[in-house]
């Protein structure tokens, strides 16, 4: 099931095995709350926690804190976080698969998918993804309705894409916002721009919108102050890999799942670069990144410094 069907799902039934896995470390650990809020009594003595690295070869201490009985509740809640067992250590929770303790909920909490506990019987896997734009622009709402505080779509929009989707940077980031906008019980996009900090992908995307639009002072301005926190040689790799990206993404039939997994980055990355690349003819975007390729392979044969490589790079951009 997928992050957001865990509550609801919750509200039904306990199912005897979690195993809770995904990019976003919010969503993991927000599924862990969940859990335990709907069914743990007791957190003092029917919470136990290990870590999956103590019990990746030896499961006998975990094995025995699964088939205790809990006390003074119904239920007793056992969770391995970043558990991905041995071979031999899966082979001796063979028998707990298959017949797991009824008063008892396994929650296995993992940051990168395992195929082989996915497999075992009774295993309820939930995705913790990064979440759509529906879900994080109604967590945001929801968020500032608490204290009364509205937040424009403008301002919506631009949080979820300068925090990459990114569901811990935006709870931080929206409870930075709800707490300035006390008094005006506003958020706008200048609030978000002037109190968030942007990633480096969101501010090369940027870039690339603003030479887009032909307004070339605040590209510069853009990428003059993320100079400033990065060396010239990873933003120009940054700055190539971008613009491949719109280039396959303008060209290519495959699904956004399909080109993501091609290129080694995230869905929400290819959406954003679908988006994106719409500005530019595909003759435009070969050009460019036909002149990137050029430059990246001087600067790595050494005849180019990657400062030159990247103004260069910048300025054929701009032209």
């Amino acid at each position: 099931m997928k992050f957001k069907e865990l509550k609801k799902s919750l509200a039904e039934k306990a199912e005897a095995i979690y195993l809770v896995s995904g990019e976003d470390a919010f969503f993991v650990e927000h599924s862990f709350k969940l859990i335990c809020d709907a069914y743990l009594k007791e957190p003092s003595i029917n919470l136990t926690v290990f870590s999956g690295q103590d019990i990746k070869d030896n499961v006998a201490p975990l094995l025995s804190a699964l088939y205790s009985y809990p006390f003074l509740g119904d239920k007793r809640i056992v969770a391995a976080k970043e558990f991905y067992p041995s071979a031999s250590a899966l082979k001796q929770m063979k028998g707990y698969f298959d017949d797991p303790m009824p008063s008892t909920i396994f929650v296995i909490l993992n940051s990168a998918p395992s195929e082989t506990l996915a497999k075992q019987p009774g295993v309820t896997l939930v995705d913790c993804a990064k979440g759509d734009f529906s879900l994080l622009s109604g967590w945001i709402v929801y968020e500032g309705k608490k204290s009364g505080v509205t937040f424009t779509q403008s301002a919506v929009n631009r949080l979820i894409d300068a925090c990459s989707y990114d569901m811990t940077r935006i709870s931080a980031e929206t409870g930075k916002l709800v707490a300035f906008a006390l008094d005006t019980k506003t958020v706008t996009e200048d609030d978000v721009m002037k109190l968030c900090p942007s990633g480096d992908d969101y501010k090369l995307y940027e870039v690339v919108d603003l030479i887009s639009k032909k307004d070339k002072d605040r590209a510069f301005s853009v990428l003059y102050d993320m100079l400033s926190g990065s060396d010239a040689q990873r933003l120009y790799s940054s700055l190539y890999n971008h613009f491949r990206r719109l280039l396959y993404a303008a060209i290519g039939g495959a699904s956004a799942q399909e080109t993501a997994k091609a290129l080694k980055v995230k869905d929400y990355a290819i959406k954003k670069a679908k988006e994106q690349s719409m500005k530019f003819s595909v003759k435009r975007l070969k050009e460019i990144v036909d002149k990137l390729a050029e430059y990246d392979a001087a600067f790595k044969s050494g005849t180019v410094l990657p400062g030159s490589a990247l103004w260069n790079g910048i300025l054929n951009v701009l032209i």
